[in-house]
């Protein structure tokens, strides 16, 4: 980009022209590494347009007291917040909802499908989205904003673009510190966009829209097994903590655990149809795993409890030297390990290594469960993830600061042991999820890649005469 010199790249250092100095006059917004990516993005032989050129529609979510989580509803119009929208497709976990009265009444933030969702203010920022198809409308929330892409330019395009290395950095660059971090809408409008062939756009959107479907294939196999979970526990509680007046007589008392607190003796917590199969305690079907030892000059990756949650694919974490990471790094995860949260405040965090790792952590302060008979695997994450047996888990939770649930008796816990046949369908089902959430993940990370060597002058053009290319089903 002409106007500009560098003077020193560590630190960084400009000379800038006049015309380059708009409204910004922080440092950070000059920032060589910003400066050179958006050189190569307007010097890539591509046409560029400023975000708001290919855009019907800008709006942000409602701001300040105008909607409050009290109004959320049991079922209604989908209103999404950022933790909605940190994986390319706008997830569904922990989605709440508002009365459709209230989404009239808030209708400029109101999406449909295939509206791009940008978180702009808070730790997500520079988070892209899009509304899956299976959608009608959607409500977003006030540190959000959402765009409607015109007709003529690919909307899955446009997201491999902005969650590219190319467009985040623009959006970091834009980025306001205060408070809280944010960014506003002339940082978006002005967001430079390469425009590749229709042709083009197409190839690299049908990955993402492959990997929609994936996801979607994925959720559809996790909602068969736990059907199969619910009829196994079909009269079992699954309200964590459970309130309620009962007698609890002496004799009741629990000897080995030496429990006085009253939830322990809760009568929610007694199964009646589990009594019909045979119960084993999970300390029959699996080991603890052990802490290993840490080599300061080797690197790993590390995954924290808030790194983990069912269906999460255990992959892509930066790695670190030994010597770098938290003493609690400790339990080396492995193919077919179950991880499963003690403390009351992730109590239902369960996650499931499906494949082999290189060098990959957890924090010690969870357990690892290693299945003895590997065919029991995915049967056994299934019912460890359950929402029957997190509420059973909530039983044995004690203590005061940090209340939690001791790995002693998280082995006492029984585990029903089914027929044949059922084990091998969930087992299958398991796999199946997590195989399609592998290929949708692999699927967006070719699509940014594509985006990236396409600015960069890399990218294969003989691949869109390939008849293996990947195209959306629908």
């Amino acid at each position: 980009m002409s106007g500009f010199s560098v003077m020193s790249k560590e630190p960084s250092i400009i000379w800038a022209a006049d015309r380059l100095i708009n409204k910004r006059i922080d440092s950070n917004y000059y920032h060589i590494k910003y400066i050179e990516y958006l050189d190569t993005i307007v010097n890539c032989g591509l046409d560029c347009k400023p975000f708001e050129d290919i855009c019907k529609r800008m709006n942000s979510g409602p701001f300040g007291s105008a909607l409050l989580a009290s109004a959320y509803v049991e079922k209604g119009v989908p209103f999404i917040r950022p933790l909605n929208c940190k994986n390319f497709i706008v997830e569904d976990n922990e989605l709440v909802f508002i009365s459709n009265e209230d989404s009239i009444r808030l209708k400029s933030s109101r999406f449909n499908s295939g509206a791009l969702i940008i978180t702009k203010i808070g730790n997500g920022i520079g988070d892209v989205a899009i509304i899956p198809r299976k959608n009608d409308k959607c409500n977003i929330s006030g540190n959000l904003m959402g765009v409607e892409i015109k007709n003529s330019y690919d909307n899955y395009f446009v997201l491999s673009f902005l969650k590219s290395k190319y467009g985040q950095n623009q959006i970091w660059q834009g980025m306001m510190n205060s408070a809280k971090p944010k960014i506003d809408m002339d940082t978006i409008r002005s967001i430079q966009i390469p425009i590749p062939s229709a042709e083009i756009q197409k190839y690299i959107g049908d990955k993402v829209r492959r990997a929609e479907e994936l996801r979607e294939e994925a959720k559809a196999a996790k909602k068969d097994y736990e059907y199969i979970i619910q009829d196994i526990y079909s009269d079992s509680n699954i309200i964590k903590f459970p309130k309620g007046f009962y007698t609890v007589q002496s004799h009741d008392f629990d000897d080995k655990h030496l429990r006085i607190d009253s939830n322990f003796y809760n009568p929610l917590y007694k199964n009646g149809k589990l009594n019909s199969y045979k119960n084993v305690k999970l300390s029959k079907l699996v080991d603890l795993k052990k802490n290993c030892k840490i080599q300061a000059e080797e690197e790993y990756a590390y995954f924290e409890i808030g790194d983990l949650s069912t269906s999460n694919i255990l992959d892509g974490k930066e790695r670190v030297k030994g010597s770098e990471l938290p003493g609690r790094a400790k339990l080396k995860l492995e193919k077919d390990d179950i991880i499963v949260s003690l403390v009351q405040e992730s109590i239902e965090v369960t996650s499931y290594v499906d494949k082999e790792l290189n060098n990959t952590l957890t924090t010690n302060g969870c357990a690892v469960l290693i299945p003895r008979d590997k065919s029991l695997s995915g049967y056994l994450y299934a019912i460890i993830s359950s929402k029957y047996f997190i509420a059973q888990k909530c039983r044995y939770i004690s203590g005061t600061n940090i209340r939690s649930m001791s790995k002693d008796d998280l082995l006492d816990m029984k585990i029903p042991i089914v027929e044949d046949e059922i084990i091998t369908k969930v087992n299958g089902l398991v796999l199946k999820e997590f195989t399609c959430l592998r290929e949708s993940k692999q699927l967006i990370l070719e699509a940014k890649q594509d985006v990236e060597d396409l600015i960069e002058g890399k990218f294969d053009m003989s691949k869109l005469n390939n008849e293996s290319s990947t195209e959306s089903r629908c």
